[in-house]
């Protein structure tokens, strides 16, 4: 790590060849209002070739990345999407080997960045953490995702990925029987997984979704099942309302600028009944998805799933408040495929 001096933005502002950003969307218009704040001139936009077209994004025309290469031969190109599709990524690893890619830090959730003074200022906690770390992966993964957010290197990561599936086999241990809470179930997705690794064998199943549309997809796909229950809610710490953005996806989060939305305990949803497993995917809220599960945590030690990749210290904070509600918990940090680090769980078992 020593040969790298600069944050990710500091690389884009420094660079010796022309900035050029890889994507267009959401990521691409924030990126660009950075680039007028701090003064780097982006020198062009280019997509995958499916993406091309005849277009024009925020005055930019949309090229492929060869009429990039053909107009400045070697270029820094900042990304601004990330992916976990296994193509996707080899393109993005090729195009790493003829240039310079950097993926500046772009929380899901706040407008808080990862830096070297945050790193510093929180340096206590995390050292906190590290220090409970269950097992050389979780400081492998701990040290990745913190420098590669830092950096914008997603070479970083490549020694720390391991498969979801399998860490969630071999972590969560799922049994025929058991209460599992699903805070964040999207489309129904992670449950469909729960319920095939324990072969249709469950037992009482919680699932929050506040997208509507999401929930729907989320109704019908696991609608023949037994022991759901369908909550379309936020997972919070209050029974209450939050304002929530509806955009199906990622983009789905609280917003002050989103419509009135239901949000519920999962503590009040149990209404007292154990829980053994809960996972919370919920765009940046998970403090408050556990806050909202405290009684539940500290009376039943359920196992926990907990993304930690929404806000850039996550994995500091998530981990130690999980830690405060059972300090005797075992602390699991785990990282799927993924450029950038997206996607990274703390299991407490």
């Amino acid at each position: 790590m020593a040969q790298i001096k600069y944050d990710a933005w500091q690389r884009l502002k420094n660079s010796e060849h022309p900035v050029c950003i890889y994507g267009t969307g959401n990521a691409c218009e924030k990126i660009l209002g950075i680039f007028e704040k701090m003064n780097i001139k982006c020198a062009g936009i280019f997509a995958s070739d499916d993406f091309v077209r005849d277009r024009y994004f925020k005055g930019f025309k949309v090229q492929s990345l060869s009429s990039i290469e053909k107009a400045y031969g070697k270029i820094t190109v900042c990304c601004a999407f990330g992916s976990s599709l296994p193509n996707v990524m080899k393109n993005i690893s090729d195009i790493a080997e003829k240039h310079t890619i950097v993926f500046p830090d772009l929380p899901i959730a706040g407008d808080e960045f990862i830096s070297k003074a945050g790193l510093r200022k929180h340096a206590a906690a995390a050292k906190s953490v590290y220090d409970r770390l269950a097992d050389v992966q979780s400081e492998k993964v701990f040290e990745a995702v913190l420098k590669s957010r830092l950096y914008g290197d997603i070479t970083l990561l490549d020694d720390a990925f391991t498969d979801p599936d399998s860490d969630f086999l071999q972590l969560i241990k799922p049994k025929p029987g058991e209460v599992y809470a699903d805070l964040g179930a999207y489309n129904g997705d992670t449950a469909q997984k729960y319920i095939d690794m324990v072969n249709g064998g469950h037992g009482r199943i919680f699932l929050f979704e506040p997208d509507k549309r999401s929930f729907r997809k989320c109704v019908k796909r696991l609608i023949g099942y037994d022991n759901i229950s369908f909550i379309n809610a936020c997972a919070w710490d209050s029974d209450t309302q939050v304002r929530f953005s509806q955009a199906s996806g990622r983009q789905s989060a609280v917003s002050e600028n989103g419509g009135l939305c239901a949000a519920k305990k999962l503590d009040s949803a149990l209404n007292g009944e154990k829980c053994d497993i809960i996972k919370t995917d919920v765009e940046g809220a998970e403090m408050c998805a556990l806050a909202g599960a405290e009684k539940a945590i500290r009376k039943y030690r359920p196992r926990l799933a907990v993304s930690a990749y929404h806000r850039p210290y996550d994995i500091i904070y998530l981990s130690l408040y999980i830690l405060t509600l059972r300090e005797d918990y075992s602390i699991y940090l785990r990282q799927p495929p993924y450029y950038p680090a997206w996607d990274t769980m703390i299991y407490a078992i």
